[in-house]
């Protein structure tokens, strides 16, 4: 599996050969994203759906989101679109397989995270604060995407809250550096202090990681 972040909450994400970007904000640079085949937008704020329009008519890619932003899409032309429920899953190509999950979200109305399994199986928590409703993810999740920035989301100690209830093998901080702070560091510290040991790998802007 290869990851790419391209800053604030936007990945992508090639595994069994399906190249899936996740949240492309509005100032995401696009001329270094490469194919795409699906784009998975977890809810409808601009610093997450910004750049659907364009970069699904570039890529030729499917859209899929949950009901505010599939009518987003429609009303902005994008013909390629579809619509995905809380605890839906749809199977994409080569047995890979994406699953809504709920998050919290207050501000969005109809919010969800994406659990994409193929060679390994990723949780990208869109924007969202902890929740007990994590806890039924435990043991069913390998790499973690969560945000830190506090700004809407969690914040470190939140976050890391949110992996002690899902307990992944490896977290990757988001929805920092962009339109708020966070530090990953932070993270780790809070992490050390409720003695749950996971690996925490902070991204680097348009580096692959291979897992």
């Amino acid at each position: 599996m290869r990851i790419i972040w391209y800053g604030h909450s936007c990945f992508w994400i090639e595994t069994k050969g399906v190249k899936i970007l996740i949240d492309p904000y509005p100032e995401v640079d696009d001329d270094r994203i490469g194919e795409v085949d699906y784009i998975l937008i977890t809810h409808e704020h601009t610093d997450h759906y910004g750049k659907v329009e364009l970069l699904s008519r570039l890529r030729g890619a499917t859209v899929i989101g949950p009901k505010q932003v599939y009518l987003m899409a429609v009303s902005d032309g994008i013909t390629r679109a579809r619509e995905i429920d809380i605890g839906e899953t749809i199977e994409l190509e080569n047995g890979v397989k994406v699953t809504a999950v709920p998050v919290e979200h207050p501000s969005s109305q109809y919010p969800v995270g994406y659990l994409i399994e193929g060679d390994k199986r990723v949780l990208h928590l869109g924007d969202t604060y902890a929740s007990p409703i994590f806890q039924r993810l435990r043991g069913k999740v390998d790499i973690l995407l969560v945000p830190i920035s506090g700004r809407s989301t969690a914040n470190e100690r939140e976050a890391a809250h949110i992996v002690e209830d899902i307990r992944p093998r490896i977290v990757i901080p988001m929805h920092y550096g962009v339109y708020g702070e966070g530090d990953p560091e932070k993270l780790a510290e809070e992490l050390r202090k409720r003695r749950v040991w996971v690996l925490v790998k902070r991204p680097e802007l348009y580096r692959e990681m291979t897992f």
